[in-house]
Protein backbone atom coordinates (compact mmCIF):
# COMPACT_ATOMS: atom_id res chain seq x y z
CA UNK A 1 0.00 0.00 0.00
CA UNK A 2 3.02 2.69 0.58
CA UNK A 3 4.81 1.44 -2.68
CA UNK A 4 0.97 2.33 -4.14
CA UNK A 5 0.78 5.60 -2.29
CA UNK A 6 4.18 7.09 -3.48
CA UNK A 7 3.34 5.72 -7.37
CA UNK A 8 0.12 7.86 -7.23
CA UNK A 9 2.13 10.56 -5.90
CA UNK A 10 4.75 10.58 -8.41
CA UNK A 11 2.33 9.83 -11.50
CA UNK A 12 0.37 13.29 -10.31
CA UNK A 13 3.71 14.89 -10.40
CA UNK A 14 4.70 13.34 -13.72
CA UNK A 15 0.76 14.46 -15.09
CA UNK A 16 1.35 18.29 -13.83
CA UNK A 17 5.32 18.77 -14.77
CA UNK A 18 3.83 17.79 -18.55
CA UNK A 19 1.86 20.60 -18.25
CA UNK A 20 3.12 23.96 -16.09
CA UNK A 21 5.77 24.87 -14.11
CA UNK A 22 5.99 23.96 -10.52
CA UNK A 23 4.90 27.71 -9.89
CA UNK A 24 1.78 28.02 -11.79
CA UNK A 25 0.40 24.13 -11.42
CA UNK A 26 -3.79 24.79 -11.19
CA UNK A 27 -4.26 20.84 -9.77
CA UNK A 28 -8.19 19.75 -9.77
CA UNK A 29 -6.91 16.99 -6.68
CA UNK A 30 -4.48 16.82 -4.17
CA UNK A 31 -2.84 13.26 -3.01
CA UNK A 32 -0.69 14.17 -0.06
CA UNK A 33 1.20 11.00 1.21
CA UNK A 34 0.60 10.29 5.03
CA UNK A 35 2.58 9.01 7.68
CA UNK A 36 7.26 9.09 8.13
CA UNK A 37 6.77 5.73 5.74
CA UNK A 38 5.64 7.28 2.70
CA UNK A 39 8.05 10.87 3.43
CA UNK A 40 10.50 7.98 3.42
CA UNK A 41 9.78 7.02 -0.46
CA UNK A 42 9.40 10.13 -1.35
CA UNK A 43 12.75 10.96 -0.49
CA UNK A 44 14.47 8.01 -1.26
CA UNK A 45 13.34 9.33 -5.16
CA UNK A 46 16.73 10.02 -6.46
CA UNK A 47 15.77 10.73 -9.58
CA UNK A 48 13.88 13.81 -8.36
CA UNK A 49 15.82 14.35 -4.99
CA UNK A 50 19.20 14.57 -6.24
CA UNK A 51 19.17 16.42 -9.23
CA UNK A 52 20.73 19.71 -9.68
CA UNK A 53 20.91 22.06 -12.56
CA UNK A 54 23.54 21.02 -15.46
CA UNK A 55 22.81 24.25 -17.84
CA UNK A 56 25.91 26.31 -15.61
CA UNK A 57 28.83 23.79 -16.74
CA UNK A 58 27.66 24.52 -20.36
CA UNK A 59 28.62 28.37 -20.15
CA UNK A 60 31.82 28.19 -17.97
CA UNK A 61 35.70 27.61 -19.71
CA UNK A 62 36.05 24.25 -18.73
CA UNK A 63 33.77 23.11 -21.24
CA UNK A 64 35.03 23.02 -25.01
CA UNK A 65 33.05 21.55 -28.17
CA UNK A 66 34.24 20.87 -31.19
CA UNK A 67 31.56 21.73 -34.21
CA UNK A 68 30.42 18.39 -34.78
CA UNK A 69 29.78 18.31 -30.71
CA UNK A 70 28.27 21.76 -30.81
CA UNK A 71 25.78 20.43 -33.51
CA UNK A 72 24.97 17.03 -31.22
CA UNK A 73 23.85 18.73 -28.63
CA UNK A 74 20.39 17.42 -28.06
CA UNK A 75 18.66 20.60 -26.39
CA UNK A 76 19.04 24.04 -28.54
CA UNK A 77 19.26 25.95 -25.52
CA UNK A 78 22.54 24.21 -24.57
CA UNK A 79 24.04 25.49 -27.56
CA UNK A 80 22.60 29.59 -27.19
CA UNK A 81 24.25 28.68 -23.35
CA UNK A 82 27.27 27.75 -24.92
CA UNK A 83 27.94 30.67 -27.02
CA UNK A 84 26.38 32.92 -24.20
CA UNK A 85 23.59 33.98 -26.57
CA UNK A 86 21.33 37.20 -24.88
CA UNK A 87 18.27 34.95 -25.55
CA UNK A 88 18.60 30.92 -24.38
CA UNK A 89 15.31 29.73 -23.47
CA UNK A 90 12.73 29.80 -26.46
CA UNK A 91 9.03 30.36 -25.57
CA UNK A 92 8.31 26.50 -25.75
CA UNK A 93 11.31 25.30 -24.08
CA UNK A 94 11.25 23.32 -20.93
CA UNK A 95 13.69 24.04 -19.05
CA UNK A 96 14.65 21.37 -16.38
CA UNK A 97 17.51 23.32 -14.75
CA UNK A 98 13.96 25.40 -13.57
CA UNK A 99 11.68 22.75 -13.29
CA UNK A 100 13.46 19.99 -11.29
CA UNK A 101 14.63 22.36 -8.02
CA UNK A 102 11.09 23.53 -7.74
CA UNK A 103 9.97 20.09 -8.06
CA UNK A 104 12.34 19.11 -5.11
CA UNK A 105 11.07 22.22 -3.22
CA UNK A 106 7.19 20.76 -3.82
CA UNK A 107 8.19 17.72 -2.39
CA UNK A 108 9.68 19.38 0.30
CA UNK A 109 7.05 21.64 1.31
CA UNK A 110 4.56 18.45 0.89
CA UNK A 111 6.31 16.85 3.08
CA UNK A 112 7.07 19.22 6.21
CA UNK A 113 3.42 20.19 6.00
CA UNK A 114 2.53 16.18 6.51
CA UNK A 115 4.79 15.97 9.11
CA UNK A 116 3.13 19.43 10.73
CA UNK A 117 -0.04 17.64 10.56
CA UNK A 118 0.56 13.92 11.62
CA UNK A 119 2.84 14.61 14.00
CA UNK A 120 3.08 10.53 15.73
CA UNK A 121 5.89 8.54 14.53
CA UNK A 122 9.23 7.26 16.15
CA UNK A 123 11.32 10.58 16.74
CA UNK A 124 14.94 9.53 15.56
CA UNK A 125 13.12 8.33 11.87
CA UNK A 126 11.05 11.61 12.08
CA UNK A 127 13.97 13.69 13.05
CA UNK A 128 16.03 12.42 9.77
CA UNK A 129 13.06 12.83 7.28
CA UNK A 130 12.22 16.45 8.59
CA UNK A 131 16.45 17.24 8.47
CA UNK A 132 16.37 15.46 4.98
CA UNK A 133 13.99 17.74 3.74
CA UNK A 134 15.15 20.56 5.01
CA UNK A 135 18.65 20.03 3.51
CA UNK A 136 17.33 19.18 0.29
CA UNK A 137 15.59 22.49 -0.22
CA UNK A 138 18.56 24.43 0.98
CA UNK A 139 19.95 22.65 -2.06
CA UNK A 140 17.44 23.28 -4.56
CA UNK A 141 16.98 27.00 -3.73
CA UNK A 142 21.29 27.62 -3.01
CA UNK A 143 21.82 26.38 -6.76
CA UNK A 144 18.68 28.16 -8.63
CA UNK A 145 20.16 31.53 -6.82
CA UNK A 146 23.54 30.70 -8.60
CA UNK A 147 22.16 29.58 -11.69
CA UNK A 148 19.28 32.00 -12.09
CA UNK A 149 20.64 35.25 -9.36
CA UNK A 150 23.34 37.62 -9.09
CA UNK A 151 26.40 36.53 -7.06
CA UNK A 152 25.72 37.54 -3.42
CA UNK A 153 26.87 41.28 -2.24
CA UNK A 154 25.79 42.38 1.11
CA UNK A 155 25.82 45.56 -0.19
CA UNK A 156 23.00 44.71 -3.07
CA UNK A 157 21.39 41.73 -1.54
CA UNK A 158 18.27 42.75 -0.12
CA UNK A 159 17.62 44.80 -3.85
CA UNK A 160 18.57 42.42 -5.91
CA UNK A 161 16.41 39.70 -7.50
CA UNK A 162 16.71 36.31 -6.45
CA UNK A 163 14.08 33.67 -7.25
CA UNK A 164 10.70 33.18 -5.98
CA UNK A 165 10.09 31.39 -2.10
CA UNK A 166 7.85 29.03 -2.27
CA UNK A 167 7.54 27.51 1.12
CA UNK A 168 3.85 26.35 1.35
CA UNK A 169 2.41 23.27 -1.00
CA UNK A 170 0.02 25.13 -2.67
CA UNK A 171 0.87 26.00 -5.74
CA UNK A 172 -1.91 28.13 -6.44
CA UNK A 173 -0.52 30.84 -4.45
CA UNK A 174 1.19 34.06 -6.65
CA UNK A 175 4.59 34.26 -6.55
CA UNK A 176 7.34 37.29 -6.59
CA UNK A 177 10.82 37.58 -6.78
CA UNK A 178 12.23 37.41 -3.51
CA UNK A 179 15.25 39.26 -3.17
CA UNK A 180 18.77 37.40 -3.15
CA UNK A 181 19.19 38.02 0.83
CA UNK A 182 15.62 36.37 1.64
CA UNK A 183 16.18 33.59 -0.47
CA UNK A 184 20.01 33.24 1.34
CA UNK A 185 18.53 34.04 4.66
CA UNK A 186 15.89 30.34 4.28
CA UNK A 187 19.14 28.20 2.82
CA UNK A 188 20.45 28.96 5.86
CA UNK A 189 17.97 28.69 7.84
CA UNK A 190 17.25 25.09 6.35
CA UNK A 191 20.47 24.02 5.95
CA UNK A 192 21.00 24.95 9.94
CA UNK A 193 17.70 23.25 10.73
CA UNK A 194 19.42 20.21 8.83
CA UNK A 195 22.97 19.75 10.92
CA UNK A 196 21.24 19.60 13.75
CA UNK A 197 18.53 16.86 12.93
CA UNK A 198 20.81 14.63 10.37
CA UNK A 199 22.40 11.53 11.62
CA UNK A 200 26.11 11.67 11.60
CA UNK A 201 26.33 9.46 8.45
CA UNK A 202 23.49 7.89 6.31
CA UNK A 203 22.51 4.63 5.60
CA UNK A 204 23.17 5.59 1.65
CA UNK A 205 25.05 8.21 -0.05
CA UNK A 206 21.72 9.37 -1.82
CA UNK A 207 20.49 10.24 1.23
CA UNK A 208 22.28 13.65 3.12
CA UNK A 209 24.22 13.13 6.59
CA UNK A 210 25.10 15.75 9.17
CA UNK A 211 28.76 15.74 7.35
CA UNK A 212 26.67 16.39 3.85
CA UNK A 213 24.99 19.33 5.38
CA UNK A 214 28.14 20.62 6.87
CA UNK A 215 29.82 20.17 3.64
CA UNK A 216 26.92 21.77 1.87
CA UNK A 217 26.91 24.86 4.46
CA UNK A 218 30.98 25.40 3.66
CA UNK A 219 30.13 25.84 0.22
CA UNK A 220 27.13 28.06 0.42
CA UNK A 221 29.47 30.10 2.86
CA UNK A 222 32.33 30.52 0.54
CA UNK A 223 29.47 31.68 -2.09
CA UNK A 224 29.06 34.20 0.13
CA UNK A 225 32.55 35.22 1.11
CA UNK A 226 32.04 34.70 4.76
CA UNK A 227 35.07 32.66 5.06
CA UNK A 228 35.66 32.66 9.11
CA UNK A 229 31.88 30.50 8.39
CA UNK A 230 33.03 28.17 5.88
CA UNK A 231 36.23 27.28 7.19
CA UNK A 232 33.76 25.96 10.38
CA UNK A 233 31.37 23.98 8.44
CA UNK A 234 34.52 22.84 6.71
CA UNK A 235 36.18 21.42 9.75
CA UNK A 236 32.44 19.92 11.42
CA UNK A 237 32.50 17.88 7.75
CA UNK A 238 36.02 16.83 8.21
CA UNK A 239 36.10 15.72 11.49
CA UNK A 240 33.24 13.74 10.78
CA UNK A 241 34.42 12.11 6.99
CA UNK A 242 37.93 12.96 6.50
CA UNK A 243 39.13 9.84 4.40
CA UNK A 244 40.50 11.03 0.75
CA UNK A 245 40.74 8.60 -2.10
CA UNK A 246 44.15 7.50 -3.13
CA UNK A 247 44.56 7.88 -7.14
CA UNK A 248 47.43 6.14 -6.72
CA UNK A 249 45.49 2.43 -5.71
CA UNK A 250 43.12 3.43 -8.72
CA UNK A 251 43.15 0.83 -12.28
CA UNK A 252 42.19 3.67 -14.97
CA UNK A 253 41.07 0.56 -16.56
CA UNK A 254 38.70 -0.79 -14.54
CA UNK A 255 36.01 1.40 -15.78
CA UNK A 256 32.42 -0.82 -17.11
CA UNK A 257 31.42 2.29 -18.80
CA UNK A 258 32.90 4.28 -21.79
CA UNK A 259 32.95 7.49 -19.89
CA UNK A 260 32.91 7.38 -16.01
CA UNK A 261 35.56 7.40 -13.38
CA UNK A 262 36.23 3.58 -12.78
CA UNK A 263 35.18 3.66 -9.05
CA UNK A 264 31.96 3.00 -7.41
CA UNK A 265 30.85 5.86 -6.13
CA UNK A 266 29.47 4.41 -3.14
CA UNK A 267 32.01 3.00 -2.36
CA UNK A 268 34.59 5.88 -2.68
CA UNK A 269 35.17 7.34 0.37
CA UNK A 270 35.51 10.70 0.29
CA UNK A 271 32.00 11.00 -1.81
CA UNK A 272 30.00 12.50 1.52
CA UNK A 273 26.64 13.00 -0.71
CA UNK A 274 25.74 12.06 -4.48
CA UNK A 275 23.69 14.34 -6.66
CA UNK A 276 23.73 14.67 -10.65
CA UNK A 277 23.25 17.25 -12.90
CA UNK A 278 20.37 17.90 -15.48
CA UNK A 279 21.09 17.59 -19.17
CA UNK A 280 23.84 16.30 -21.20
CA UNK A 281 25.67 13.62 -19.90
CA UNK A 282 29.91 13.51 -19.26
CA UNK A 283 30.71 11.75 -22.28
CA UNK A 284 29.55 14.90 -24.00
CA UNK A 285 32.22 16.80 -22.00
CA UNK A 286 35.11 17.84 -23.89
CA UNK A 287 38.07 20.62 -23.08
CA UNK A 288 40.46 21.94 -24.44
CA UNK A 289 44.52 20.90 -24.59
CA UNK A 290 45.07 24.34 -22.48
CA UNK A 291 43.03 23.09 -19.79
CA UNK A 292 44.70 19.93 -19.64
CA UNK A 293 48.21 20.97 -19.92
CA UNK A 294 47.57 22.13 -16.48
CA UNK A 295 48.31 19.28 -14.90
CA UNK A 296 51.40 17.74 -14.08
CA UNK A 297 52.32 15.29 -15.91
CA UNK A 298 52.88 12.52 -12.73
CA UNK A 299 49.13 14.12 -12.20
CA UNK A 300 47.05 10.83 -12.00
CA UNK A 301 43.99 13.42 -13.02
CA UNK A 302 45.28 13.10 -16.29
CA UNK A 303 44.56 9.41 -17.19
CA UNK A 304 41.68 9.25 -14.53
CA UNK A 305 39.97 12.62 -15.65
CA UNK A 306 40.80 12.67 -19.15
CA UNK A 307 40.87 10.64 -22.58
CA UNK A 308 42.37 12.15 -25.99
CA UNK A 309 40.04 12.23 -28.81
CA UNK A 310 41.96 10.92 -32.01
CA UNK A 311 43.14 13.12 -34.78
CA UNK A 312 41.47 16.07 -32.72
CA UNK A 313 44.16 17.13 -30.36
CA UNK A 314 41.52 17.61 -27.43
CA UNK A 315 40.57 15.71 -24.68
CA UNK A 316 37.02 14.12 -23.63
CA UNK A 317 36.21 14.41 -19.75
CA UNK A 318 35.71 10.83 -18.35
CA UNK A 319 35.71 12.22 -14.74
CA UNK A 320 32.76 11.82 -12.77
CA UNK A 321 32.43 9.94 -10.04
CA UNK A 322 28.77 8.59 -10.91
CA UNK A 323 29.65 5.44 -12.17
CA UNK A 324 28.09 3.73 -15.43
CA UNK A 325 24.39 2.92 -14.09
CA UNK A 326 25.49 0.75 -11.20
CA UNK A 327 23.84 3.01 -8.93
CA UNK A 328 21.13 4.42 -11.40
CA UNK A 329 23.47 8.08 -11.56
CA UNK A 330 25.24 8.71 -14.72
CA UNK A 331 24.37 11.90 -15.43
CA UNK A 332 27.80 14.25 -14.38
CA UNK A 333 28.79 14.23 -10.03
CA UNK A 334 27.87 17.28 -8.50
CA UNK A 335 27.44 16.38 -5.31
CA UNK A 336 29.89 16.59 -1.77
CA UNK A 337 32.77 15.15 -1.47
CA UNK A 338 36.12 15.21 0.78
CA UNK A 339 38.32 16.73 -1.39
CA UNK A 340 35.82 20.06 -1.87
CA UNK A 341 36.11 20.16 1.72
CA UNK A 342 39.83 20.03 1.91
CA UNK A 343 39.61 22.93 -0.68
CA UNK A 344 37.65 25.08 0.87
CA UNK A 345 39.23 25.27 4.24
CA UNK A 346 43.02 25.84 2.44
CA UNK A 347 41.35 28.51 1.06
CA UNK A 348 40.04 30.46 3.77
CA UNK A 349 43.23 29.75 5.36
CA UNK A 350 45.07 31.09 2.66
CA UNK A 351 42.60 34.09 3.13
CA UNK A 352 43.29 34.15 6.63
CA UNK A 353 46.80 34.90 6.13
CA UNK A 354 47.35 31.51 7.92
CA UNK A 355 49.33 30.32 4.19
CA UNK A 356 50.93 27.06 5.99
CA UNK A 357 47.67 25.81 7.05
CA UNK A 358 46.35 26.22 3.75
CA UNK A 359 49.56 24.67 1.77
CA UNK A 360 49.31 21.58 4.35
CA UNK A 361 45.71 21.39 2.97
CA UNK A 362 46.30 21.61 -0.16
CA UNK A 363 49.02 18.90 -0.58
CA UNK A 364 47.07 16.17 2.07
CA UNK A 365 44.88 16.28 -1.22
CA UNK A 366 47.65 16.40 -3.57
CA UNK A 367 49.53 13.68 -2.40
CA UNK A 368 46.76 11.28 -3.17
CA UNK A 369 46.77 12.49 -6.95
CA UNK A 370 50.31 11.82 -7.46
CA UNK A 371 52.31 8.98 -8.83
CA UNK A 372 54.54 7.16 -6.11
CA UNK A 373 57.74 8.80 -5.01
CA UNK A 374 56.82 11.63 -7.44
CA UNK A 375 54.71 14.63 -5.37
CA UNK A 376 56.95 17.44 -4.12
CA UNK A 377 54.46 19.04 -1.38
CA UNK A 378 53.87 22.44 -2.85
CA UNK A 379 54.87 26.00 -0.96
CA UNK A 380 54.06 29.70 -0.78
CA UNK A 381 56.07 32.49 0.33
CA UNK A 382 52.75 34.18 0.67
CA UNK A 383 49.00 33.85 1.28
CA UNK A 384 48.44 35.52 -2.24
CA UNK A 385 50.53 33.00 -3.66
CA UNK A 386 49.05 30.04 -1.47
CA UNK A 387 45.49 31.34 -2.73
CA UNK A 388 46.14 31.52 -6.10
CA UNK A 389 47.86 28.08 -6.17
CA UNK A 390 44.79 27.14 -4.32
CA UNK A 391 42.31 28.32 -6.84
CA UNK A 392 44.27 26.57 -9.68
CA UNK A 393 43.83 23.32 -8.03
CA UNK A 394 40.70 24.10 -7.06
CA UNK A 395 39.56 24.15 -10.72
CA UNK A 396 41.43 21.15 -11.19
CA UNK A 397 40.07 18.93 -8.85
CA UNK A 398 36.50 20.27 -9.58
CA UNK A 399 36.11 20.27 -12.75
CA UNK A 400 32.79 19.29 -14.28
CA UNK A 401 31.61 19.53 -10.72
CA UNK A 402 28.55 22.51 -11.13
CA UNK A 403 30.83 24.48 -9.08
CA UNK A 404 33.04 26.40 -12.19
CA UNK A 405 30.09 29.30 -12.71
CA UNK A 406 30.09 29.55 -9.22
CA UNK A 407 33.73 30.35 -8.76
CA UNK A 408 33.69 32.48 -11.92
CA UNK A 409 30.92 34.85 -10.24
CA UNK A 410 32.40 34.76 -7.29
CA UNK A 411 35.63 35.64 -8.36
CA UNK A 412 35.24 38.11 -10.91
CA UNK A 413 34.00 40.48 -8.05
CA UNK A 414 37.84 41.05 -7.59
CA UNK A 415 40.15 42.63 -10.44
CA UNK A 416 43.17 39.93 -8.83
CA UNK A 417 41.37 37.22 -10.02
CA UNK A 418 38.89 38.15 -12.93
CA UNK A 419 39.04 36.86 -16.38
CA UNK A 420 37.25 37.37 -19.55
CA UNK A 421 35.99 34.01 -21.17
CA UNK A 422 36.53 33.56 -24.96
CA UNK A 423 35.48 30.83 -27.36
CA UNK A 424 35.64 30.28 -30.70
CA UNK A 425 32.95 28.07 -32.91
CA UNK A 426 32.50 28.27 -36.90
CA UNK A 427 34.99 30.78 -37.20
CA UNK A 428 33.16 32.95 -34.89
CA UNK A 429 34.41 34.43 -31.27
CA UNK A 430 32.59 34.70 -28.45
CA UNK A 431 33.61 36.79 -25.28
CA UNK A 432 32.19 36.94 -21.70
CA UNK A 433 33.79 39.95 -20.19
CA UNK A 434 33.56 39.16 -15.53
CA UNK A 435 30.31 41.12 -14.15
CA UNK A 436 28.64 40.38 -17.54
CA UNK A 437 24.57 40.26 -17.40
CA UNK A 438 24.95 37.07 -19.11
CA UNK A 439 26.26 35.46 -16.31
CA UNK A 440 22.71 34.95 -14.74
CA UNK A 441 20.93 32.59 -16.71
CA UNK A 442 17.56 34.62 -17.53
CA UNK A 443 14.58 33.03 -16.74
CA UNK A 444 12.60 30.70 -18.80
CA UNK A 445 9.86 32.06 -20.93
CA UNK A 446 7.00 29.93 -19.78
CA UNK A 447 7.61 31.12 -16.19
CA UNK A 448 7.88 34.93 -16.81
CA UNK A 449 4.67 34.66 -19.18
CA UNK A 450 2.97 32.15 -16.70
CA UNK A 451 3.71 33.94 -13.33
CA UNK A 452 4.64 37.32 -14.40
CA UNK A 453 8.05 37.08 -12.63
CA UNK A 454 10.61 39.82 -13.56
CA UNK A 455 13.08 38.87 -16.06
CA UNK A 456 16.87 39.00 -15.54
CA UNK A 457 18.56 41.81 -17.65
CA UNK A 458 20.78 40.07 -20.39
Amino acid sequence: MKKSIYIAFAFVMATLAGCKDYLDIQPKDKLIPNGVEDFRLLLDDQWTMTQTPGIADIMTDDLFLTEDQYGDVPQEYFQRAYTWSKDIFAADDDARDWGAPYKIIFYANTIIEGLAANPAGLSEIRNQVEGEVDFYRAYAYFNLLNTFSKQYNAATADKDPGVPLRLTSDITVSVTRNSVKEVYAQVLTDVNNAIKLLPAKAAFKTRPSRAAAYALAARIYLQMGDYDQAMAQANAGLSLQNTLLDYKNVDPNNSTFDAVFPVNVVSNPEVIFISSTTGMYAKNYSISSNIYELYNPHDLRTSLFFREIPDQGNYQFIGSYNDGGRTNVPSPFSGLSVAELYLIRAECYARKSETAKAMDDLNALLVNRFEASTFQPLAAASPKEALKTILLERRKELIFRNLRLMDLKRLNTDPEYAITLTRTLNGETFTLPPGDNRYVFPIPAKETTASHLEQNPR
